[in-house]
C-alpha cells in the first residue's frame, strides 16, 4: 500500500512515499481503506521533533474515513464495505486500522471528508463540553478560538445542549463564527474580552491556539465558574474557579463521542468548516503540513 511518512524531523520536505504491507489486525480491530484523512497540528509538532526526536519509520495520523475492508474476529458490529470513520491508527496511508471502541458507521447523508475532519478537533470539543466544561441547558459559555476546529465545534454542541455562546476570536472571523447561530461576538482586535465578558460565563471553553491567552480566562468566568482549556498552566485568581485542562480520555469513549457529533450532523446542528481539500499525493501531504506551520482557516483534509 501507499503511505506517507518519515524517518528524521524536521519541514515539511522530510515526508517520503512508501510502499508498504497492507497492514495485519487484531481480533478486536478493523482495517479501513482510506478515502480521506485529516491533518492536525500534533503532527506538525510531531513531524518538527517537539515532542521527541524521531530515531525510527513514521506514518502519522488518527483521523480517518473510508470503508471497511476487512475485521477482526471478535468485532461483530461492522460488515465489509460499510463506510466508517474512525480515531485509529497511521492514517496517512490507503490503509488503516481502527478498533472497535474508536470507530464509528458513517450516516449516509455524510461525505467522508467531514467525517474526517471531526474527528480530533470534535472529541476534544464534545468531551470539553460534556465533560470538562460540564455544560448545562441556560448557562452561558464563552468559546475561546471560535472559528478554529476545536472552537466552532465546541459553540455548536453548547448550542444544542441549549446554553447561551458567545464566541471570542479575531475581527476576521466574525461572520464565520456568527453563522454557527451563536448569541454574541467579540472580536479580541477591537475589543479586550476580560473587560468585555467580565464576569459573564458560567463555563469557559479556552480552545485557542495552544491556550494563547489563557490569563484572561479567569476574567471572564464568573466566581465558582468553570475552565476547560486546551492550555497547560492556571492563571491565578482569588475567584472559587474550578480548572479542567482537557486531554484524551475514554471517561467519554471516542466512539460515543463520535456517534454523537454525526447525528447531529446529520441533523444539520453540527458543521465543520473545510478549509483545504487536497489529493492524495505526497506533495498534497507535504503542501498540507506546510499550511500547518502558517496561519490557515479551516482543517486540511487529503482526500482521494
Amino acid at each position: 500500500m501507499k503511505a506517507f511518512g518519515y524517518e528524521q524531523n524536521g519541514g515539511p520536505e522530510v515526508f517520503q512515499e512508501y510502499e508498504l504491507p497492507t497492514p495485519e489486525i487484531k481480533s478486536n480491530q478493523i482495517l479501513i481503506k482510506t478515502e480521506a484523512f485529516n491533518l492536525n497540528n500534533f503532527e506538525a509538532m510531531q513531524r518538527a521533533g517537539k515532542m521527541k526526536p524521531t530515531d525510527h519509520r513514521i506514518i502519522p495520523g488518527r483521523d480517518v474515513a473510508g470503508f471497511v475492508e476487512r475485521v477482526g474476529e471478535d468485532v461483530t458490529d461492522f460488515d465489509i464495505g460499510d463506510r466508517v470513520v474512525a480515531h485509529g491508527h497511521h492514517s496517512y496511508a490507503e490503509y488503516s486500522v481502527g478498533e472497535d471502541s474508536n470507530t464509528v458507521l458513517i450516516p449516509s447523508g455524510v461525505p467522508y471528508i467531514a467525517a474526517a475532519a471531526i474527528v480530533t478537533p470534535g472529541l476534544a470539543a464534545y468531551k470539553g463540553i460534556h465533560l470538562f466544561g460540564k455544560v448545562q441547558p441556560g448557562q452561558t459559555v464563552v468559546v475561546k478560538g471560535a472559528s478554529g476546529g476545536v472552537g466552532s465545534l465546541a459553540a455548536q454542541i453548547a448550542l444544542d445542549i441549549g446554553a447561551k455562546v458567545i464566541g471570542v476570536g479575531s475581527s476576521k472571523n466574525e461572520e464565520y463564527v456568527k453563522s454557527l447561530g451563536i448569541d454574541q461576538y467579540v472580536a479580541y482586535d477591537r475589543e479586550d474580552p476580560s473587560e468585555t465578558l467580565a464576569d459573564t460565563a458560567d463555563v469557559v471553553i479556552d480552545a485557542a491556539l495552544n491556550g494563547n491567552g489563557y490569563e484572561s480566562d479567569v476574567k471572564i468566568v464568573k466566581d465558582g465558574g468553570i475552565i476547560a482549556s486546551v492550555a497547560d498552566g492556571d492563571a491565578p485568581t482569588d475567584k472559587d474557579v474550578h480548572f479542567n485542562h482537557i486531554h484524551p480520555t475514554q471517561e467519554i469513549s471516542d466512539d460515543d463521542a463520535l456517534t454523537a457529533m454525526l447525528e447531529l450532523m446529520t441533523a444539520g446542528k453540527l458543521k465543520i468548516r473545510i478549509g483545504y481539500k487536497l489529493p492524495f499525493t505526497l506533495d498534497s501531504v507535504i503542501k498540507g503540513h506546510q499550511l500547518l506551520d502558517s496561519k490557515h482557516a479551516g482543517r486540511i483534509v487529503i482526500a482521494k
